[in-house]
């Protein structure tokens, strides 16, 4: 029988916004339409960034090699995934600095820009995802709660609570632009929000500017 292991995991890497990143088991493997999201970045031209849930590293070292001027900080809850994202950024040679974090709770300052692809997957689907995907990406990566949203809820009451008003650019499941819109207004009435579509015409970026400190 033939193994559905990601053919990336077997050769041990991956090509991302031109670039090559090492990918193990341990982080989720890097998608052709994550690239927007860098993409995003790159237009605003901010003096800082977080990436939250950074993975292998491959959207803060795509941005720290397209604007070295740049501050970057890349947060991952997972230890594994870390040390992978500092060994990308390593072989790439740009200066981000890494914070073990679960969102934002080991997170103290504001920043310009955050950005994320934060897991989407409502967990009830996981079972029906290609093998490829669930056998072996990691669970933490996928599962974002019973209706995919509840790891943004999180998020968004966090920058509420902290008072910070970024720019944040977020993937979304190309099912999810009504709920994302829906609540992203619930805690910021005021922000301006907007959804994106991917090279398939799928809605995927959720954009949310001026956020307010109180709302």
């Amino acid at each position: 029988m033939k193994s559905s292991r990601p053919y990336q995991y077997i050769k041990g890497w991956v090509e991302f916004y031109k670039l090559r990143f090492k990918v193990t088991p341990d982080v989720f493997i890097p998608r052709p339409e994550t690239e927007l999201l860098v993409s995003q970045v790159l237009a605003f031209k901010p003096q800082s960034v977080l990436d939250l849930g950074t993975g292998s590293g491959c959207i803060a070292i795509s941005i720290a090699k397209n604007l070295p001027d740049t501050k970057i900080v890349a947060s991952e809850v997972s230890k594994n995934a870390l040390n992978l994202a500092k060994q990308n950024a390593k072989f790439h040679q740009v200066n981000i600095q890494f914070i073990l974090s679960n969102l934002l709770e080991n997170i103290f300052e504001p920043f310009d820009v955050i950005v994320t692809n934060l897991p989407y997957i409502p967990t009830e689907r996981i079972p029906y995802l290609d093998s490829s995907v669930k056998d072996y990406e990691p669970t933490i990566a996928l599962d974002g709660g019973e209706d995919g949203f509840k790891l943004y809820r999180k998020l968004f009451a966090q920058i509420k609570k902290k008072e910070w008003s970024p720019m944040l650019i977020c993937e979304i499941d190309y099912t999810h632009a009504e709920l994302a819109v829906n609540e992203a207004l619930k805690y910021f009435p005021n922000a301006q929000v907007e959804v994106k579509t991917d090279l398939a015409h799928k809605q995927r970026i959720l954009l949310l500017r001026g956020l307010p400190y109180h709302s």
